[in-house]
């Protein structure tokens, strides 16, 4: 096969030349055959950007095509017989019994394929053939497809807006069952509120009368020359305690105003009672006045904390009162007693 050949810059081959090969020879013989395989005919060639890189590109652009030619020849010996001892020597120095292996291996390769290549050419053509049948097939298919889904499309989002309006309308019964505790519990608070309310009034009216007594005790001690000091500092106490009287006057007003929310509230509470059967029509309001009911019942909460930090006030200011009044009455009796004593010494004087 090697002598009957007919390549390009190829000169005739002997068997001479197979027992004694030499470098140029093996060369061309393998680059011959990398091409039958399918190499690129510029396999040899060296790109010029290689070249730029190298330092020193004089060096190397001689056995850069060798090198080359190896990596190709490894390539191929590896795919086909599962052996990678090509070497660059083989190449430069060839010796006649494993070139003639290399050769012998490439050319058993050449023959196979020679061979086979018709039954090749004709199992291609069926592959080829079958391929455009399954894409038209896909084709098809996929155009079936998207005239069904086309078809159902309208069908599935009617449905599935249906079970989303059915799902959102139970939500919201479930919540409008759940806001029924809420109310009843609204309105426990507000009989609550307005009973602590009146409880405030009565302490308030305590307070406001505890203070009338202390300007009167004040009044009697005025003429006392050596409590004059004790009394300026009970007119500013009682000063400080008219000032906190306005406080819990404006907080008494802060809760009358939220018990008139709180009837405002039942009243929207009411209103929604009556909505309910509007809940499918008007979600976007009910979700609405679920967040006004929640931002209400967070409302609730601060009032009722706002109470219990005003009834913590009030407690500490009525315990400051009492401490005030028994301080008064202890002075007031000492005072009492003082005057006496001077009455009587001006008596017997």
């Amino acid at each position: 096969f090697v002598r009957d050949c007919e390549w390009e810059n190829c000169p005739p081959i002997s068997v001479k030349d197979l027992e004694q090969p030499s470098a140029a020879l093996v060369q061309n013989l393998y680059f011959n055959f990398l091409r039958e395989f399918g190499f690129s005919d510029s396999l040899l060639m060296i790109p010029f950007e290689v070249l730029e890189d190298l330092e020193c590109p004089d060096i190397y652009k001689d056995m850069v095509p060798i090198m080359s030619l190896q990596a190709g020849c490894v390539h191929l010996f590896d795919k086909l017989t599962g052996n990678s001892d090509f070497g660059i020597m083989d190449l430069l120095d060839p010796t006649p019994k494993r070139t003639q292996k290399f050769l012998s291996v490439m050319q058993n390769f050449w023959l196979f394929c020679n061979n086979h290549y018709p039954h090749v050419e004709r199992i291609q053509g069926e592959v080829d053939r079958l391929v455009r049948s399954r894409v038209e097939c896909e084709t098809k298919i996929e155009e079936y497809k998207n005239k069904i889904n086309h078809s159902k499309s309208k069908a599935v989002e009617e449905k599935a807006e249906e079970d989303d309006l059915i799902s959102e309308i139970d939500q919201l019964r479930e919540d409008l069952k759940q806001m029924f505790p809420k109310q009843k519990e609204l309105n426990e608070v507000k009989g609550e509120l307005k009973a602590e309310l009146e409880s405030l009034k009565l302490k308030t009216a305590s307070m406001l009368e505890q203070m009338k007594n202390l300007e009167a005790e004040r009044d009697n001690l005025l003429g006392v020359f050596e409590g004059a000091a004790i009394l300026q500092k009970l007119d500013q106490e009682l000063h400080e305690i008219r000032e906190e009287l306005d406080i819990k006057e404006k907080r008494k007003l802060e809760f009358r105003n939220h018990l008139e929310l709180l009837g405002r509230w039942k009243e929207d509470y009411t209103a929604v009672l009556e909505l309910v059967q509007q809940i499918a029509q008007e979600q976007q309001k009910t979700r609405e006045l679920v967040a006004k009911i929640r931002e209400q019942h967070s409302i609730m909460e601060t009032v009722k904390s706002d109470r219990e930090e005003l009834e913590s006030v009030i407690r500490e200011k009525e315990n400051q009162i009492k401490e005030k009044s028994a301080v008064l009455a202890k002075m007031r009796g000492q005072w009492a007693r003082r005057k006496k004593g001077k009455e009587e010494e001006i008596q017997q004087g």
